[in-house]
């Protein structure tokens, strides 16, 4: 019950209502009908959904090291490629890439990781 409540608060947002009002009218129409214990679930809810959606567009280079310059600039590149610019991009870290890096968002992946070549050589000589 509390998805669909959650659901239906982020279409009216992401229609235009601000978020204060839309809010307030939700906890309107949970008092008139008597629901208003769902209120902290559908804010959980919400915040679940408003992270789902999130990461659906977020643009992510993964690093192996912060400080790998050659990886950051082929990264660099492939966005400038792609058309889309630096300020859009989050740039993580990971420690089980050995090397390389990984584009990840907006329905895409790119992957020059080491650990992308090293894990087909392994499953190559496996078969």
């Amino acid at each position: 019950m509390e998805q669909a409540y959650a659901m239906a608060l982020w279409k009216v947002m992401e229609g235009g209502k601000e978020p204060e009002a839309a809010v307030t009218s939700l906890r309107e129409v949970l008092e008139r009908r008597g629901r208003t214990a769902l209120l902290s679930r559908i804010g959980r809810a919400f915040g679940r959904f408003a992270a789902r959606e999130h990461a659906k567009n977020v643009l992510s280079i993964t690093l192996s090291n912060i400080r790998d310059e050659r990886a950051h600039k082929e990264a660099i590149s492939a966005l400038s490629k792609l058309n889309m610019s630096e300020a859009d991009v989050e740039v993580r870290t990971d420690d089980s890439l050995i090397g390389g890096w990984r584009l990840e968002g907006r329905g895409r992946l790119l992957d020059t990781s080491f650990k992308k070549h090293l894990l087909s050589i392994y499953n190559l000589i496996v078969k």
